[in-house]
């Protein structure tokens, strides 16, 4: 059965298909987000179902919240300069991550107005990582802005989040790109948007040039990105083998935007964003709306 045939049949059976978005991790790049938002805004695609890793998890919350993608936008270009930037980074003594995450921990809750997931717009399920059990956890229920400090508690970089005997940290290492986790929340069709790079990339590498953790420091730390890197890429292919998506969008980043860099790139990166959806908005349409 073709997927045309088999949303006919859901229509028939349910009425209008339940659209899910899954949100990908990718640091600054996951700002591309907010370009694919404004498209299916634009196209009056109405949103069902929202799961998010790291980055994709910040911005499927904000969306989730009721913000629409023009102020997300706003927000995001706001924060991403330099100066803002600096504001958010608490460095802490080389222990269990390079920043202690609190200053960007009441960034969110500043953003989020301190919501709870049932007072979302849109059902949200955020994807971490139980450091304890090796298991993936989703967060559901509870403060936003807590579940989103952890899903975006990249290992070395941020401290991770204890939370009922659990340490979470960032969801990408088993599940960057939780298409399952949507389509689990009951989607009947579901999109994945992926910012993530498919290549190596030289970035961890560099950290151990950087003055300010030059040395052996700076050589633990380009290792274990490396590794990560390895481990979430791999994972990812794996996921979506197991549960592929009915649309898949795979965004063309400049692969010199990182986890980590190209934050005061945010216009150019949700240009991407819109840009690389565009094309679909219209078959989109035609699978959830009846009659377009």
């Amino acid at each position: 059965m073709t997927v045309e045939e088999t949303n006919e049949m859901k229509q028939n059976l349910f009425g209008k298909p339940k659209l899910g978005l899954a949100l990908s991790g990718g640091g600054a790049r996951g700002l591309a987000h907010i370009g694919v938002l404004k498209e299916l805004e634009r196209a009056h695609i109405q949103v069902d179902y929202l799961a998010g890793t790291s980055m994709g998890g910040l911005v499927a919350a904000v969306y989730a919240s009721g913000m629409h993608p023009d102020a997300i936008e706003e927000v995001a270009l706001r924060y991403t300069n330099i100066r803002q930037l600096i504001k958010l980074v608490d460095p802490m003594v080389p222990r269990y991550g390079l920043f202690q995450g609190e200053l960007m921990h009441g960034f969110f809750r500043e953003v989020l107005q301190n919501l709870t997931f049932t007072d979302l717009r849109i059902p949200l399920t955020l994807v971490a990582v139980d450091l304890i059990s090796g298991q993936e956890v989703h967060l559901n229920e509870g403060n936003v802005a807590d579940a989103v400090r952890a899903t975006v508690s990249l290992p070395g970089i941020f401290a991770p989040v204890g939370r009922e005997g659990q340490r979470l940290v960032d969801g990408g290492l088993l599940n960057n790109l939780p298409a399952d986790v949507v389509r689990q929340m009951g989607a009947d069709i579901v999109l994945a948007v992926d910012v993530s790079s498919n290549d190596y990339n030289p970035f961890w590498q560099s950290l151990e040039q950087k003055r300010f953790i030059i040395g052996t420091l700076g050589g633990l730390i380009s290792v274990l990105g490396e590794s990560l890197d390895l481990i979430m890429r791999q994972q990812r292919d794996y996921k979506l083998q197991q549960s592929p998506p009915d649309f898949m969008l795979k965004l063309p980043i400049p692969s010199d935007i990182t986890v980590m860099t190209g934050y005061n790139r945010g216009s150019e990166l949700i240009a991407v964003g819109e840009a690389a959806a565009h094309p679909i908005m219209a078959d989109l349409q035609k699978v959830l709306i009846p009659d377009s």
